[in-house]
């Protein structure tokens, strides 16, 4: 599927419905404190198809709440049919009026603005703090349902208030709702934790800690599948580097914090990174208490002096491979007729996301990239982009996928000059003109620290967005690790770097293959691929027989020899998604014969045979067939 344009969120309809989001919200929240009094409010912003607001309560909100919660914003929408009036106070005022009100965290908020004008936002007896804008009046909010609750923190911070999050959803039209909802039970359905648990894919033991995915055996079957198509790529020649294919690295999960301070994550990334502390540092409570500010402390030492020395507090689990390959490129001489040279690593990483961010394999704490690192002269990295751009749209059309590109620019965290960016961001806007012209995307402020980078955005069978690989330009870590070669004349040069990942990590291209295929797998991923099916006990030798012919062929076969009825082995097949499951009874077994079930199609009645059946399944696992159904 090629790459499609990503709608612009300035669009008039998405303007209108933020708008009428932001609206329901307000509305929301005034049904909630009408229903439950002492309730305080954090804040209720419109997000992406739908709405949250975030509620300071002792009481749990239910499923039953959720119901009342709609039918008071019903009644009070009725009722009311007020208009949403806007006020401009002092900052003093407004601190007064949200402190008379118990409004703490608004208060709060109130408190951190710059002094000026405050806007606040009336409808009916409810007054918010808010910038706006909203509808005309509450009685345009028509179309609209409350989807779940959820846990939060304020302001993001998990040592402040615990919070519960109410999800809704508002559209112009009942059509559009309607629509909305039928997604939301598919999505459900093709929840990708939930199939996981069901097809034993994954899991999150816990004792393990949060974010911290398991592969079970079918899951890792799976997984495995992909990085041996992945690696072959990357070392046959194709896409764009025919003349020096990509190289494998192993490199150590853990670096000293020296290597940190160069790369500048220690100053950039740290409140993502897991730092490792000696047990003397723990016996003399240097951790005590939360352990935070004498953490925070300690990281600041190790930020200033550099950290030097090799106590276990002055290492940290890497966040990214990129420090490792340079460190690789720094052994030995490199001349400009070794370059380019391209690394690549299925390297795992360790990054801390905030407990209320994971969800599943989509965001978790540990996962593998298909990393790689191209090391390249400035008159060439133009067309090392170009061919990590074609590598990148060839795997995820291989799957089927729709996705966007986009490009995010530097933004107020960053290390090196504005000309260096100003350079960089230029190169991948003219590879970006020559692949996607017209369709590509730009996002402000949204590079990584060290360089601009083109995202390619999966947007999956629901419509939802996801990141998935990447392409970086990076002239800083070159300047900062003293990366040189030696040129044709002789000289001393410096190298351009590029970062990239194809799939971005396989956790998440995992669980957006689960929930894309509904778990029924493309063949040449299924964990099982043919399931035999003996009818009764006197057929199991025949079963036997062709259970062992498929492997030899190199499939990987199941042979259900239980004393199941036929039609319960069937029912298991289908549950698991098995892509083809063969019934053996007499007279295949006097014939030599097969009778095909497809997962997709059904009885496949012009396979008779284990050579025919073969051959067709080695022509789909050859052509990757992606095919779809829940």
């Amino acid at each position: 599927m090629p790459i499609v344009a990503k709608q612009s969120v300035q669009s008039d309809k998405q303007q209108r419905l933020l708008t009428l989001r932001h609206s329901a919200a307000h509305l929301m929240a005034q049904a909630v404190q009408s229903l439950f009094p002492g309730t305080k409010l954090g804040f209720g912003p419109a997000i992406a198809d739908g709405f949250f607001y975030d509620f300071d309560t002792e009481h749990r909100f239910s499923d039953k709440d959720l119901k009342d919660i709609k039918k008071e914003m019903l009644r009070l929408r009725k009722k009311q049919k007020a208009k949403f009036e806007r006020v401009e106070i002092g900052k003093a005022e407004a601190m007064a009026l949200f402190e008379g009100q118990g409004e703490a965290l608004k208060a709060e908020h109130v408190q951190s603005l710059e002094d000026g004008a405050i806007t606040l936002y009336k409808s009916g007896e409810f007054v918010d703090l808010c910038a706006g804008p909203h509808v005309e009046s509450t009685s345009e909010i028509q179309h609209f349902n409350l989807l779940s609750v959820s846990g939060a923190y304020w302001k993001g911070d998990e040592n402040r208030e615990q919070l519960q999050r109410i999800y809704g959803t508002a559209w112009e039209t009942r059509e559009e709702l309607d629509e909305y909802m039928r997604r939301i039970e598919e999505a459900k359905k093709r929840d990708h934790r939930v199939l996981g648990k069901q097809l034993e894919l994954f899991a999150f033991p816990e004792l393990a800690g949060p974010g911290l995915p398991f592969y079970l055996p079918a899951g890792a079957h799976i997984v495995e599948s992909m990085k041996r198509w992945i690696w072959g790529l990357h070392v046959d020649g194709s896409y764009g580097h025919q003349d020096k294919p990509y190289q494998p690295l192993q490199t150590p999960h853990i670096l000293k914090t020296d290597a940190w301070y160069t790369s500048g994550h220690i100053q950039n990334y740290r409140e993502n990174m897991f730092m490792v502390y000696s047990l003397d540092e723990l016996d003399q409570g240097m951790l005590g208490g939360d352990g935070k500010d004498a953490k925070d402390a300690k990281d600041a030492k190790d930020a200033k002096d550099g950290a030097r020395g090799e106590g276990l507090g002055n290492y940290g689990l890497k966040p990214m491979n990129c420090p490792g390959h340079v460190m690789v490129y720094n052994v030995g001489t490199k001349s400009y007729r070794d370059l380019p040279v391209r690394y690549f690593e299925f390297g795992t990483v360790y990054r801390y996301e905030r407990a209320g961010t994971l969800h599943g394999m989509l965001r978790v704490r540990s996962f593998t990239q298909d990393d790689a690192h191209i090391f390249c002269t400035p008159e060439t990295y133009h067309a090392e982009v170009l061919g990590v751009f074609d590598f990148c749209c060839h795997v995820l059309e291989t799957f089927g996928f729709e996705y966007m590109v986009g490009l995010k620019t530097r933004g107020e965290k960053r290390i090196g000059s504005d000309e260096i960016w100003d350079m960089a961001e230029d190169g991948l806007r003219q590879a970006l003109e020559k692949r996607a012209a017209g369709k590509y995307y730009i996002q402000e402020g949204d590079a990584t620290f060290y360089g601009p980078k083109i995202d390619f955005v999966i947007r999956d069978s629901l419509g939802r967005e996801w990141q998935g690989g990447t392409i970086q330009l990076d002239f800083n870590l070159p300047e900062r690790f003293d990366l040189s070669y030696v040129d044709a004349d002789g000289e001393r040069k410096r190298p351009v770097m590029i970062h990239r990942a194809i799939q971005g990590s396989f956790e998440r291209f995992f669980g957006l293959l689960i929930e894309e295929f509904g778990g029924a797998f493309p063949l040449w991923l299924s964990p099982t691929q043919v399931r035999v099916l003996p009818i009764a006990q006197d057929h199991h030798a025949y079963a036997s027989k062709v259970a062992s012919a498929l492997r030899m062929e190199g499939f990987r076969v199941e042979l259900d020899d239980s004393s199941e009825t036929l039609n319960k082995k069937i029912r298991q097949g289908k549950t698991a998604k098995v892509p083809y499951m063969l019934v053996l009874g007499g007279r295949e077994a006097e014939e030599g014969t097969i009778t095909v079930e497809g997962y997709h199609d059904g009885k496949l009645g012009h396979l008779t045979t284990v050579e025919e059946l073969c051959g067709h399944m080695h022509a789909e696992v050859k052509a990757k067939v992606a095919r779809r159904k829940a």
